[in-house]
């Protein structure tokens, strides 16, 4: 599988392909002056020569400000959604406008719209998670603090009151394709909302089979196309546990099928747009490309990173796959129309032909003897 590498110069939070499919990276060093810059750049990925070309940036002046630690591209629009903390004096008076959206030209990246979406006065708290619907018209954000806010686009104001899950922590949520449904996850609980009303229709809690290992949820993740009414769900262990992924039945929220995947924690998930790969990065620092029917491994990128991995987000072809982590770098991957046949029993087969051969030679060396 052909790949290559690039170098940000910041470390990179949040990746995501644009409507028009260019490359958004985004990330920084965060507020304090550390010397890494804050910014948001868009580029046109050149597949001939293995490069990024770089479309528009912006560098946010403000160095009191957090990095983007969230990113989500609009689905129609030359917009993004990002999750930026404010100052800390801003954040302590209770005027953190955390959730933003950007429009970007060929003339620049510009700051259209702020909304402040965290219950939090805690500098920690920051907006871990955004998503839009697919057509586009509502921002799911999820923030540490526990807050799942739903949110009308272009206005940004609350299609209901925020739902705030007290002493959870959002890791992670999405929207179902048809718009129905929020899937959110803290370490312990899976909640499912009714996104036009924002009531929580089902709870999921404590994500183990064994009751003896600790186990707990980090992504989750609808279907798409085929698989829209699957949703996945990434669980991890601790050090000695391997991670693995649930699939549920989205019409009686069911678990269907769960599969080990590597060997580490899986620190992000992406799902190509026709649904049919599921993508995961790890602690490893490799990134896993999977069936979204079984789950099987199709391939392995090793070492892709050397840090693990923070984001991945496919193209809108599925043609290419985009890792990118806190070392600075995104891995830009080119997807095979099709993937190499498991040559478990191909091995098997050689190693046999070997051991025969072995023992034809030592049976020839003996009678000759």
């Amino acid at each position: 599988m052909a790949n290559f590498s690039y170098t940000a110069g910041i470390p990179i939070f949040g990746v995501q392909f644009t409507h028009d499919d260019n490359l958004v990276l985004a990330g920084g060093g965060g507020a304090g002056g550390s010397g890494v810059p804050n910014k948001i750049a868009i580029y046109k990925v050149n597949r001939a020569n293995k490069v990024l070309d770089l479309f528009v940036e912006k560098q946010l002046d403000d160095k009191e400000e957090d990095a983007p630690m969230s990113l989500c591209a609009h689905p129609k629009e030359p917009i993004l959604a990002c999750g930026i903390n404010s100052s800390l004096k801003k954040i302590e008076a209770g005027e953190n406008q955390n959730s933003r959206i950007f429009e970007y030209s060929d003339t620049g990246l510009k700051c259209v719209k702020k909304k402040c979406t965290l219950a939090s006065k805690d500098p920690v708290d920051y907006q871990r998670a955004v998503r839009f619907n697919k057509d586009g018209t509502t921002i799911v954000t999820g923030g540490t603090d526990g807050v799942v806010a739903i949110l009308n686009y272009p206005d940004l104001t609350a299609s209901n009151s925020a739902i705030q899950f007290k002493g959870h922590e959002i890791l992670d949520l999405d929207v179902s394709e048809d718009g129905e449904h929020i899937a959110a996850v803290s370490s312990q609980n899976l909640w499912i909302i009714d996104a036009k009303t924002g009531k929580v229709l089902e709870v999921i809690t404590n994500p183990v089979f064994n009751k003896k290992k600790r186990f707990e949820f980090r992504k989750a993740r609808f279907g798409n196309g085929l698989f829209s009414k699957i949703l996945y769900t990434v669980v991890n262990g601790d050090k000695n546990q391997k991670p693995f992924v649930c699939k549920w039945d989205s019409t009686t929220w069911t678990r269907s099928r769960t599969m080990t995947i590597g060997s580490k924690p899986i620190t992000a998930c992406a799902i190509s747009p026709d649904g049919k790969l599921i993508a995961f990065g790890s602690a490893d620092m490799c990134v896993r490309i999977c069936n979204g029917s079984t789950l099987k491994v199709l391939m392995t990128i090793p070492k892709a990173h050397t840090l693990p991995v923070t984001a991945l987000a496919f193209n809108r072809d599925a043609s290419l796959l985009v890792s990118g982590s806190a070392d600075g770098t995104c891995n830009v991957i080119f997807i095979p129309k099709t993937f190499p046949k498991n040559n478990n029993f191909a091995m098997l087969v050689m190693a046999l032909l070997f051991l025969f051969l072995a023992v034809t030679i030592q049976i020839y060396q003996i009678y000759k003897v």
